[in-house]
């Protein structure tokens, strides 16, 4: 059992919200256990033995509403205090990604240092009044946890930037690096018009209940229409996915066979047989599988999630055998484990898929965040960055889907997963969810992303606000099609790192044809 220490200014607290909280083991997996709140105390009961850290969301003062996490701790009867655990955790990380960048030797006057300096001497003033007199350190530690939370993206984007700049100027950027997803019912020229010009690729969204609302009856005309438009100004095409067993994407009839997994699985082979029969004229890269690891909505077993990855990868690869072939990833912090035993952790598929020689040329990571359903609780710009690094060493390159709202999603909004009413505080970053602040975060990690050698794209999710859209109001163009400041900040960031890749190619140009003049 784990005891922490939680207070409202100066008295222990007498409520404190648990939202999205759960145990972390050494593992990095999350663990299953009964977290409640007694009057000025949070405590876990776990199942496991051994060490673990507890992650929940938390009000970070200007810096937002965040779910962040303690360091692994040991079993005691004495409580932790809980801010100075989450001020612990966040001050190693900063320290730690100091050393793993090599940017200790920054300037004293450079906010990191500044924050880094100050987060410090706060931590180890808390540190010497925990038992003295906890309500000071609770202060303390929370001015360490965030000023440290605020040293760790200011070093994230530092961090980015100087990576950026260096793919940049060795022309080692993607061939598409900029990609957004549309919906199959909005069609106007103008929007296509758009896309072809901001964009590297379209994402083209394929949902089966979409493609055969019945069985065995199919409509294919906004298939058809998106991948003949794109095949007519020459625009590559990303879709999928092909299997999803979420509900906004398997048609009703397929629940008729949810228990029997045969049955199913010949359903899926004739599916994906069927969709790529038809386009693979058209798509470069297909995203075959999204979410199977996650396993929330059918009872299927280990085995039987990894015989259909395995199965619906090769037929794809049998079928168009030059395309790229995407196995996507979703709720990649993995909180899902801690309550469904039948999923599979995210890193552990993300490994499995090596190891079983599965045959697959992308790793997806879709990460959409502001919204009170699993796993789009509010991260930091360093989770975030850290989250994609973790996925690094699997030697295969990444293609990021990211979406934020442009307003708070509202109760009545929420994709609710059931009949339950639904806590619509899912935290925020920084400032409550406005166009403003959903423009801000969308240039920080599309810059932290391109930023890593190994991504190879980074999808926004989607381009237009419509009325089936998993993530309400987290399209770049509202639903009466007019842009948000979003739209035109990745339009700008694109500008900026093309004409920054185009000045240096024709400098090496220029330069080139001088030597050969000289010769």
């Amino acid at each position: 059992m784990l005891k922490f220490q939680v207070f409202n200014g100066s008295v222990p607290a007498t409520s404190w919200p648990l939202r999205n909280a759960y145990l972390i083991g050494s593992d990095g997996n999350a663990m299953r256990c009964d977290i409640s709140f007694e009057p000025g105390m949070i405590v876990c009961e776990k199942r496991d033995s051994g060490a673990c850290a507890l992650a929940l969301q938390h009000r970070i003062g200007d810096l937002g509403e965040l779910t962040i996490q303690t360091c692994l701790l040991p079993e005691r009867e004495e409580p932790y205090l809980l801010t100075l655990e989450l001020a612990r955790h966040r001050l190693m990380t900063l320290y730690t990604k100091l050393e793993d960048w090599a940017m200790f030797d920054l300037d004293d006057d450079h906010p990191v240092t500044k924050r880094t300096e100050l987060a410090k001497r706060r931590f180890i003033d808390a540190v010497s009044l925990q038992y003295e007199d906890p309500a000071t350190a609770d202060k303390l530690a929370f001015e360490s946890l965030m000023t440290s939370i605020d040293g760790t993206e200011e070093l994230a984007l530092a961090h980015s930037e100087l990576l950026l700049n260096k793919r940049v100027s060795t022309s080692s950027l993607p061939a598409a690096p900029i990609t957004c997803s549309v919906s199959l019912d909005e069609s106007h020229e103008k929007l296509r018009g758009g896309v072809r010009k901001h964009f590297d690729m379209v994402y083209m969204p394929t949902p089966w209940k979409e493609v055969a609302p019945e069985e065995n009856v199919f409509k294919w005309d906004k298939l058809d229409s998106w991948t003949d438009w794109a095949k007519s100004v020459n625009k590559p095409i990303m879709a999928g996915p092909l299997v999803s067993f979420d509900p906004q994407n398997l048609p009703d009839w397929i629940y008729i066979w949810e228990h029997d997994y045969d049955t199913v699985r010949d359903l899926v082979y004739e599916h994906v047989e069927r969709m790529v029969m038809r386009y693979r004229d058209n798509v470069l890269v297909w995203n075959v599988i999204s979410g199977l690891h996650v396993n929330s909505h059918f009872t299927f077993n280990f085995e039987q999630l990894m015989d259909l990855t395995r199965m619906t990868t090769m037929l794809v690869k049998k079928l168009q055998p030059n395309v790229k072939v995407m196995v996507e990833l979703r709720q990649p912090f993995g909180e899902y484990f801690a309550k469904n035993q039948r999923s599979i952790p995210t890193l552990m598929y993300a490994d499995l898929l090596n190891q079983s020689g599965i045959n697959f040329d992308l790793l997806g990571i879709k990460y959409q965040m502001g919204q009170a359903v699993p796993g789009q609780y509010t991260r930091d710009l360093m989770q975030i960055s850290n989250m994609m690094d973790s996925f690094s060493h699997f030697g295969k390159p990444l293609a990021l889907t990211i979406a934020v709202p442009s307003e708070p999603v509202t109760q009545m909004m929420i994709a609710a997963t059931d009949d339950n009413d639904v806590d619509p505080s899912c935290g925020y970053w920084r400032r409550p969810w406005s166009q403003t602040v959903q423009s801000h975060w969308l240039e920080a990690v599309y810059q932290i992303a391109l930023s890593k050698p190994f991504v190879e794209t980074v999808i926004w999710d989607s381009l237009v606000d419509h009325s089936d859209i998993e993530l309400p109001l987290s399209g770049l163009i509202d639903e009466e099609l007019q842009p948000k400041p979003s739209l035109q900040r990745l339009i700008g960031f694109r500008k900026q790192i093309m004409n920054a890749e185009q000045r240096i190619e024709s400098a090496d140009l220029n330069s080139d044809t001088q030597i050969g003049g000289s010769l």
